[in-house]
């Protein structure tokens, strides 16, 4: 009886072992389980944070192309107005410049037109004539005066334009005399009294002044 009691007893203990080991190894799985979630938490957390930083990075990165941007176009404004404003004055400075070719252009063609209708004095061929002489230096003096010559130099060789024949040859003489230093010709008025004194005869001055006198 006893022995059969025995084997009762531990036959009802048996179940109650394997609900236990169960219970056990459920809750060992639990706490894998959750120890699992809370990785793949924290995982999805740090995730999440370098989300944010990539995130606010992006956000600085786009604010500064927009100050780039309006930059750009804020330059690109001032380079346009800068353009504009130098295709104008370029525009002035070539609508100054045409009238000023034009005005020139108009004092240019008066000047010829006033040169072409003052006539050109008679040649001198080198005559004894005192009042020949005179009349001559006259008209070229009226001539260098019409035609506004003032230049000294210019003046003079003008004049030497206006002789022809002997004169010529004496002119080339008197070149030749101011190249060896033994003559000075450096005024229309040097000129006049070189040629008087060669050509005009002796004492023939006098007498032209003599003449004028008369004339008054």
């Amino acid at each position: 009886m006893a022995s059969q009691y025995n084997l009762r007893g531990v036959k009802g203990k048996e179940p109650a072992r394997l609900e236990e080991t169960s219970l056990a190894h459920d809750q060992g799985n639990l706490e894998e389980t959750v120890k699992q979630l809370v990785a793949d938490v924290a995982t999805h957390e740090e995730a999440l944070g370098f989300a944010a930083e990539t995130f606010e990075g992006f956000k600085e990165e786009m604010k500064l192309m927009r100050e780039q941007m309006t930059e750009s176009v804020a330059m690109n404004r001032s380079l346009s107005y800068l353009v504009k404003t130098l295709q104008d004055e370029v525009a002035g400075l070539q609508a100054s410049n045409q009238r000023l070719l034009r005005t020139n252009s108009a004092s240019s063609s008066q000047e010829m037109t006033s040169r072409i209708d003052v006539q050109r004095p008679v040649k001198y061929s080198g005559s004894r004539d005192a009042r020949a002489i005179d009349n001559f230096l006259f008209q070229v003096d009226y001539y260098l005066d019409l035609q506004n010559v003032v230049e000294e130099d210019l003046k003079i060789k003008t004049a030497t334009l206006l002789l022809k024949g002997d004169v010529v040859a004496w002119w080339r003489r008197k070149m030749l005399d101011i190249e060896n230093g033994d003559c000075t010709i450096h005024t229309f008025d040097n000129f006049r009294k070189q040629l008087k004194g060669y050509f005009m005869p002796v004492n023939a001055e006098r007498h032209v002044y003599r003449l004028v006198a008369n004339l008054k």
